[in-house]
């Protein structure tokens, strides 16, 4: 073989005598990378140390300061109140200084508390040793201050305010304002404000700060180092110093922040022993440092996996130990594993009552048995899926529930196993009854209501033409076919306004009144009902007033009351009561009957009659739903009742149990309004009159009647068959009309749009809404001076009654 070139061999000799030292030069340089980094890391730390210290410190003295503004609010309102009631100038001070001694005492920092005048001088100050001279004197900023408050009726901050002689103060203004809106004074906190920033900024930080105000400095405490600001946080250039800004209305501080040499010295690594490590031990640091990673790696890849491993059991065992369903876990036909919430499912005290004593044919009722064995039989073929299904289980006290089962087969201690979980559905299977029966129930008012409006404009023709045929006959049998005719137009009038009761679409003329007034009034009428057979108890409790239509609450007392004396054909006891309850959210969740909370009045009718199956209970609010026998009841008398509770904001309750009586309980919301006095008008005697009047209905048969009726008794009529007839009738004979009647639901324009247009056109006429049912879109007309409403079907007699109401209404304004 031929030599390797001469040139190649000291080449490489040259190599492998450098090669140590290319080794330590670069073993050099990575060692010098590696210090150069950590002192960087350092650096960064610091520096985001300060700047955490920093918003800790910004967003404590931000927080400091409007505790004091909220402070001086609550001051104002509280005077405001005082302000409104009228007191005098001697109780506003002696309340002023009742409210400001603890206020003084609790809030850091107060220097005073004033009652400021409107023009800015003070009046009293709180406390007033060291504080009396401030009286009549007009604050530095004060006016400033002042003028901000009041144009925004809300709290100013003055800058920082320094003075020879005393400490930087703050003050802040905020207004009072009278039952007029006029602002009557300010109450103002004034403030050490360097009180308030040793307070916010802890000494104990290792760091120096100053607050600044406008360039100027307010508080330091230390000597701020030198050097280039760069950076949106205002950061130090190389360094660690950085500044924010606190801002509020009109007080605007920058806190400046740097660390302290202890500080420091903590971050920074001193470097001197750096160039003999380089020098002298560059291999032996790289051999034990690789061997100490080496060493490390595997040790922390071990405390890893171990923590990783013990994180997780503990994890999923409190994940299952406090789940809110119920964990299990089945082996050979027992229960290996149940959490707590199983056995609180199942009424056990602990799982040991459980574990390898129970199955699942233990926990299940008998008849549902294959509804679990059909899982296990489709796992012995080998289907390995999840399952799930609903089944009736048996508590410990043999109580029998719902509850929902989800399951997966699994592997446990190395052979087959069935885990899952279930959940108690009694409660969402109740409420998804109840969600159903109120939706039926609402569904059958709104079919009921639909009902009721057609049928009263068919009964209204039918009676107004039977009462003006009645008025033009004389006695005979003619008339008393006609007086039948009416009798039974009334009963089936009786029916659809029972209908609307129940559809909530009757009109309501609330006033607030005692419950216990309106039955100690209708008391006489009740007795005449109630036989002597039967005891009669009435126990009215002191309570709250209520808002209800008087008229309403009497149909739902007598509806109840007859209920319940039907009930006892035997005799017994019917007992009504008044007492006023409260309810809370606790009790509202343990009661789905319940459907918001607060204070109620609760009228009680009980019995000691028959009482109800639960199968009949679910259907006793339903229209037409009656257990009486034929000709004994329209099956009306409880939907009624149901419609004007729940039309008045309220709920009703039924507690019955065959042979144990019945107990209705009607909760109606409390009021703070007045109570009204209850009074009974009589009816007035029926006049015509020779005014005009605008007929608007579109039903043939009810605009005829109404108008002849109106005819018979001197009026003269126009009449439209809809909104845009009648408006165009309006343009032009507005000056001869005195009254409009309105049908609420007409085409092309309803009533409504009708009476707000002739508004707009300056009709000053009176007005009545007739309607087969009532909606809520004229409810706040009724209220509206001059402006009448009527039920359909109503007879003549009424109509013009109601028409010369509402004229002579107009008569005595002017």
């Amino acid at each position: 073989m031929c030599p390797p070139p001469r040139g190649g061999n000291v080449l490489m000799k040259y190599i492998n005598r450098l090669l140590p030292l290319f080794v330590l030069l670069f073993t050099a340089l990575l060692l010098a990378l590696l210090c150069y980094s950590g002192k960087k890391h350092n650096d960064e730390m610091l520096r985001r140390h300060v700047l955490s210290l920093l918003e800790g410190a910004r967003v404590k003295l931000t927080e400091t300061i409007k505790t004091r503004v909220l402070a001086m609010q609550a001051l104002s309102e509280h005077l405001q109140g005082h302000v409104w009631r009228g007191d005098s100038v001697e109780e506003m001070k002696e309340m002023f200084i009742m409210i400001s001694d603890p206020m003084y005492r609790t809030f850091k920092g107060f220097q005073s508390i004033n009652w400021v005048r409107k023009d800015g001088t003070i009046l009293w100050a709180y406390p007033s040793e060291g504080n009396g001279f401030r009286a009549g004197m007009l604050g530095e900023y004060a006016e400033e201050a002042v003028l901000k408050a009041e144009k925004h009726r809300s709290f100013s901050i003055t800058p920082v305010i320094e003075s020879e002689g005393s400490k930087p103060l703050v003050a802040v203004y905020y207004p009072v304002v009278d039952r007029k809106g006029e602002i009557s004074g300010y109450v103002s906190g004034v403030f050490e404000i360097l009180s308030l920033i040793d307070s916010s900024v802890s000494d104990k930080l290792d760091v120096d700060f100053m607050v600044l105000q406008d360039g100027r400095v307010i508080y330091s405490s230390g000597v701020e180092p030198r050097g280039v600001w760069s950076g949106d946080r205002r950061m130090l250039s190389g360094g660690s110093v950085a500044e924010d800004v606190v801002g509020i209305s009109g007080l605007s501080l920058t806190i400046r922040m740097w660390p302290t040499e202890r500080l420091m010295r903590l971050y920074r690594v001193t470097h001197r022993w750096q160039w003999p490590i380089l020098v002298g031990l560059p291999f032996m640091a790289l051999a034990l440092s690789y061997a100490v990673y080496i060493l490390q790696r595997h040790y922390v890849e071990l405390k890893t996996k171990d923590r990783a491993l013990q994180e997780s059991e503990i994890k999923f065992r409190s994940l299952v130990e406090h789940s809110l369903a119920g964990v299990y876990l089945i082996q050979d036909g027992l229960f290996r594993y149940v959490n707590p919430r199983f056995c609180e499912i199942f009424g056990y005290g602990s799982p040991e009552e459980i574990i390898d004593k129970k199955g699942p044919a233990d926990l299940t009722q008998s008849s549902e048995w294959p509804i679990v064995e059909e899982p296990h039989r489709r796992r012995r073929k080998g289907e390995t899926g999840p399952v799930n299904y609903v089944l009736k289980a048996v508590r410990a006290d043999n109580e029998v529930f719902d509850v929902e089962v989800y399951g997966a087969a699994t592997l446990f201690n190395g052979r087959p196993a069935v885990i899952g979980m279930l959940l108690d559905i009694a409660e969402k299977k109740r409420l998804e009854e109840q969600l159903r029966q109120s939706q039926k129930l609402e569904s059958i008012g709104l079919l009921a209501g639909g009902i009721a409006h057609d049928f009263n404009n068919i009964l209204m023709a039918i009676t107004g033409y039977a009462s003006l045929l009645n008025m033009k006959l004389k006695d005979g049998d003619l008339k008393k076919h006609v007086d039948q005719i009416l009798k039974a137009s009334e009963r089936a009038a009786n029916l659809t306004h029972g209908l609307l009761a129940f559809s909530r679409r009757q009109l309501l003329q609330p006033q607030p009144v005692y419950l216990r007034d309106i039955i100690r009034d209708f008391e006489k009428i009740l007795r005449r009902v109630i036989p002597e057979n039967i005891e009669f108890v009435i126990d009215l409790r002191d309570t709250k007033a209520v808002m209800v239509d008087q008229g309403q609450m009497e149909q739902v007392i007598i509806n109840l009351a007859t209920n319940a004396r039907d009930a006892m054909s035997d005799g017994g006891k019917l007992i009504i009561e008044t007492f006023e309850v409260a309810f809370d959210e606790a009790y509202i969740e343990r009661h789905s009957w319940v459907n918001k909370g607060g204070g109620f009045v609760c009228l009680a009718i009980s019995d000691t009659g028959e009482g109800m199956t639960p199968e009949v209970r679910e259907h006793i609010f339903e229209p037409f739903f009656t257990t009486k026998g034929i000709g004994k009841g329209t099956g009306l008398g409880l939907s009624t009742v149901y419609g004007i509770i729940k039309q008045h904001n309220g709920f009703i309750h039924v507690y019955s149990e065959r042979g144990r009586g019945t107990t209705f309980k009607v909760y109606l919301p409390v009021t703070e309004s007045k109570p009204v006095d209850i009074t009974h008008t009589s009816e007035t005697p029926i006049r015509g009159g020779s005014e005009t009047v605008l007929l608007a209905e579109d039903e043939t048969n009810v605009r005829e009647t109404i108008k002849e009726t109106l005819e018979e008794y001197g009026y003269t009529v126009f009449v439209a068959r809809d909104g845009e007839e009648a408006m165009n009738l309006l343009k032009e004979r507005s000056a001869e009309l005195d009254l409009m009647i309105l049908d609420v639901v007409m085409p092309k324009e309803g009533g409504k749009e009708v009476y707000e247009k002739a508004k707009m056109l300056g009709f000053r006429g009176k007005v009545i809404f007739i309607s087969g049912y009532t909606i809520n879109t004229i409810q706040n007309f009724i209220l509206d001076e001059g402006v009448g409403f009527l039920t359909k079907p109503f007879r003549p007699v009424t109509l013009v009654r109601k028409v010369r109401e509402v004229l002579d209404s107009s008569e005595k304004e002017q």
